[in-house]
C-alpha cells in the first residue's frame, strides 16, 4: 500500500508538486553522479539545519534547480530529527552567542540574575525574558551551521561518491 503511495506519478498528481513535474521527473536528477550527489547532500543539510519545518521540500525543490540529486537532498534534510534538533538549536544559539561576542562579564550577571529569579514564578520569568536577543543568537548560529555543514558535505559528497565509483570501477 505504501509503495503505491510513493510512485512518482501518483505523487506528482497533487497541485503543489504538479507544476514542477517535468523538473522532478529529470532521470539526471536522481542518478548518483559526484556533482549531483554532492549538490544534493550540501542542499539537505543547509535547510534541515536553517528550516524547521517544510525542510524536505525546500530542499528537494533547490537541488532541482541546483541539478542535484532529489533523494540525497530529501535524505540530507535528516540530519536534524527529533533527537538530533534540540542538540542543534542548543549549539546554534551558543554560537550565536558567541558571534556576538557576549563579554564574559555579562554572562556571569546574567547567571546571577537568573539564580536571584529562580524564585520568581514562571509567568515573571518570561515575562522578563529577551526574547529577541534570544532569537538573533538562534538565527545568527543556525545560518552559520547551515552554511558550514552544507559546503561540509558537499566536499564530503562529491569525494565519497568518487572514490566509490572508482572502487566499482
Amino acid at each position: 500500500m505504501m509503495l503505491k503511495m510513493l510512485r512518482p506519478m501518483r505523487l506528482l498528481r497533487s497541485r503543489w508538486l504538479r507544476p514542477h513535474a517535468d523538473l522532478l521527473l529529470r532521470r539526471s536528477l536522481w542518478q548518483p553522479t559526484p556533482r549531483g550527489v554532492a549538490i544534493g547532500l550540501a542542499c539537505g543539510v543547509f535547510f534541515g539545519i536553517l528550516i524547521p519545518f517544510g525542510q524536505m521540500l525546500v530542499a528537494i525543490l533547490a537541488a532541482a534547480l541546483l541539478r542535484g540529486n532529489l533523494f540525497v537532498a530529501a535524505a540530507g534534510t535528516l540530519v536534524t530529527n527529533p533527537l538530533t534538533a534540540p542538540f542543534v538549536y542548543l549549539g546554534a544559539h551558543r554560537l550565536g552567542r558567541w558571534m556576538f561576542d557576549w563579554p564574559p562579564q555579562a554572562e556571569i550577571e546574567a547567571t546571577v540574575a537568573a539564580a536571584a529569579r529562580a524564585s520568581e514564578s514562571l509567568w515573571s520569568q518570561l515575562k522578563n525574558f529577551d526574547f529577541g536577543t534570544a532569537t538573533l543568537y538562534l538565527a545568527a548560529g543556525l545560518t552559520a551551521c547551515a552554511v558550514v555543514g552544507g559546503l561540509l558535505a558537499y566536499v564530503i559528497g562529491y569525494y565519497a561518491i568518487q572514490w566509490r565509483q572508482r572502487r566499482r570501477a
